[in-house]
């Protein structure tokens, strides 16, 4: 199997795992407070982490400005994406209008990437972008004419932030990183920080309850161990912007799962946002061949 095809295979996993996340997130803000669920999902996480780890031979960052950029990527990541997802959901934000935001993330890293780290995308994959952002829109087209807070509008754009900053420190400084070190690392500082956030504001209480705890546990399992590991590895071979094309995907398959789930209805704009989205990823996630290659193919047409 070709490393390509390990590629397109890992961006296919994180659609489902990616999505789930705000699933989840909408179950578990449902019945325990936003910021208590976000601490104890990093807690639980945290050392299931350092277990696969250590138990695994994992290598761990030396260097202050090593550590420093984990660090740092962890607090975008982990909890400033996170806490402003969960809060959006519990301050009335949709599913599919958070997953909408988290979906137009490739363009903010694809152009923030050409500005800092010198990468660029070819005609072809800005036009994929363009087609891709075009199909989130129109999945979660109902959403945007919806009632939603600014309170939970502005949460949601916080937690854009986060996956956006933390997407451009972790490609510029954690390529050579082990991801396992990494999310551990990661996952800990999350831990850490959100423990006087959760204390000072919504407390750490979470009800003893199937429909409180089971979301958080697969938030654990799904979006923060599997998911983390799986988007670090495509950031270690892709650049940004194709890394995270994924994304674009997410908002109509949100919506597709919130049906039986969240009992929400199945609109034909969400149908028509993810053919739309598909397209715009596989021209974003699309190479060129190499010179020499296409000089053999040509060739081997003209004989």
């Amino acid at each position: 199997m070709t490393l390509e095809t390990r590629q397109r295979l890992g961006k296919a996993a994180m659609v489902p795992l990616w999505s789930s996340g705000f699933i989840a997130g909408a179950l578990a803000t449902a019945h325990a407070p936003a910021l208590a669920m976000t601490f104890w999902r990093f807690v639980a996480a945290a050392p299931l982490m350092a277990t696969v780890a250590f138990t695994t031979g994992a290598r761990w960052p030396r260097g202050r400005r090593t550590i420093g950029a984990i660090v740092l990527a962890g607090i975008l990541l982990q909890v400033v994406q996170f806490s402003g997802i969960y809060l959006a959901l519990q301050y009335g934000v949709p599913a599919g209008l958070a997953a909408l935001l988290a979906g137009s993330s490739p363009v903010l890293v694809a152009l923030l990437a050409t500005a800092l780290l010198d990468e660029h995308l070819s005609p072809r994959q800005w036009i994929g972008s363009a087609i891709g952002v075009a199909g989130v829109v129109v999945a979660v087209a109902d959403d945007l004419h919806g009632s939603t807070t600014v309170r939970g509008l502005l949460f949601a754009m916080l937690g854009l932030s986060g996956l956006v900053g933390g997407t451009l420190v972790q490609r510029r400084s954690g390529g050579d990183v082990d991801p396992r070190a990494a999310n551990t690392i990661q996952l800990s500082v999350g831990a850490a920080l959100m423990a006087p956030i959760a204390a000072l504001t919504q407390g750490f209480h979470v009800p003893i309850t199937e429909p409180a705890i089971g979301p958080i546990v697969w938030l654990v399992l799904g979006p923060s161990i599997t998911a983390v590991l799986l988007f670090f590895w495509l950031l270690k071979r892709e650049k940004g912007g194709e890394a995270t094309s994924f994304l674009y995907l997410v908002p109509s398959v949100t919506a597709i799962a919130a049906v039986p789930i969240l009992g929400q209805s199945l609109h034909p704009g969400v149908v028509a946002g993810l053919v739309l989205a598909l397209v715009g990823t596989t021209m974003v996630g699309a190479r060129r061949a190499p010179a020499p290659v296409r000089w053999a193919r040509a060739r081997f047409a003209e004989d």
